[in-house]
């Protein structure tokens, strides 16, 4: 039999990085009537060079924290409810407003040998690569950030959660078990998704939404290998507030975007690798974006193609320390490389239409409650900096540094 599935330490150091865990959980038994509490506290430090990310981090900034409330109880052996309440300050994309994270009904209707299959109701995390389902959870990632060029946290209220169903089942083979996920709903549109997809907050708001996510994970029975694709649609609503266009100035009565809808298709492949101290993971994703219907501005170019991707290799030194480095690349526009025609186009600088980052991190885990890491990034590029605490966009410098520490802890 493998090393990787005999060897004691690597399951004791993948049980305390939290790899693999799902957000919906409860104690191991799975005992009708069970219920399980749990949350987590987890507050961010960042300083930058140039620029800012969660707040004033060109003069330090501690504008970053998260508290999680989480419920689960088994009802009965094949039915679940679980939820989560939470609250996230994130500079100005995010105010620290508490709302329901997830909440949802969990029924397994089919379980033996050969493998599983059930069904969810309410709202739901999207199956979306390797970690979207437990970004939130400092103990689940590899790092303080995860990497932005693809688990972009300007689109984080879209990537993270739907309300609606979702089918879910794995079957078991002879080498290994594949995971299949297919959820229907209505996506998350709030304010920092009109940032992120209209690049501002334009008079109106994206009012309804549907949409769909398949994702498929094949992985070893030895825990070695973890391959995934995640395919998804959306479509998003965009409601034009009229009196409200008609107070503004001409030029941005002209540019502003009216009634239709945004329609976005995204691709994510995963791979990870996985011995007794390293992970080595890498993950690449193409969206096609078509805004054509809203007019305004983006009938000038109707349609984008995003390209992102990013290599990271974990080290666990041993059950509480562990190393991270990681390198990503985003392009906002993969016919724009260097974003000159955006530059042109819309006054930005070019520089906002791709980011390469290089990032080195550490994480100490004392004990089963706490986590500390810290972080350095090294930028050139501001394609994934939030417009909310950069509001002119010219004073962005294009090569730039992020150090950051988090503190969380669990219960």
């Amino acid at each position: 039999m493998s090393k990787v599935l005999n060897s004691s330490k690597f399951t004791k150091y993948l049980a305390i990085a939290g790899i693999g865990l799902m957000p919906y959980t409860v104690s191991a038994s799975g005992a009708p009537d069970e219920w399980d509490i749990n949350g987590f506290v987890t507050q961010g430090y960042f300083h930058s060079d140039h620029n800012n990310v969660f707040g004033q981090s060109e003069d330090g900034s501690a504008d970053f924290r998260e508290l999680a409330l989480n419920a689960a109880w088994q009802a009965r052996g094949d039915l679940l409810f679980a939820g989560q309440l939470m609250s996230r300050r994130a500079g100005k994309v995010q105010d620290g407003s508490p709302r329901i994270d997830y909440a949802l009904l969990d029924y397994r209707f089919d379980e033996g040998t050969r493998g599983r299959s059930g069904i969810r109701i309410g709202r739901i995390k999207n199956p979306f690569g390797f970690y979207n389902e437990t970004r939130d959870v400092a103990f689940t990632r590899p790092g303080i950030l995860l990497a932005q060029a693809v688990y972009f946290d300007n689109a984080r209220d879209l990537q993270l959660s739907s309300d609606g169903i979702s089918l879910y089942g794995t079957r078991n083979f002879t080498d290994g078990w594949v995971d299949v996920d297919l959820l229907l709903g209505k996506p998350n549109t709030e304010s920092s998704v009109e940032y992120a997809y209209l690049s501002q907050d334009w008079p109106g708001a994206l009012d309804d939404g549907k949409g769909f996510m398949w994702r498929t994970v094949y992985n070893t029975n030895d825990q070695r290998w973890r391959l995934g694709l995640t395919m998804g649609r959306f479509n998003l609503e965009f409601n034009a507030d009229e009196p409200s266009l008609a107070t503004l100035p001409l030029l941005t009565q002209m540019i502003a975007p009216r009634d239709g809808h945004i329609d976005i298709d995204a691709y994510l492949l995963s791979l990870q690798y996985n011995l007794e101290h390293w992970s080595l993971t890498a993950e690449f994703s193409r969206q096609k974006v078509n805004w054509g219907t809203l007019n305004g501005i983006f009938a000038t170019d109707p349609e984008n193609r995003f390209e992102s991707g990013y290599l990271q290799a974990e080290y666990r030194v041993n059950p509480h320390w562990s190393l991270m480095i990681r390198y990503e690349e985003l392009y906002l526009d993969i016919d724009d490389r260097d974003g000159t025609e955006a530059e042109a186009r819309l006054g930005k600088p070019a520089h906002t239409q791709f980011a390469k980052d290089l990032i080195f991190g550490i994480g100490w885990q004392p004990s089963s409650q706490w986590l500390l890491r810290a972080e350095w990034h090294h930028v050139r590029g501001t394609g994934w900096l939030p417009e909310q605490d950069n509001p002119d966009q010219n004073m962005l410098q294009r090569d730039w540094n992020l150090y950051a520490l988090q503190a969380t802890y669990r219960f």
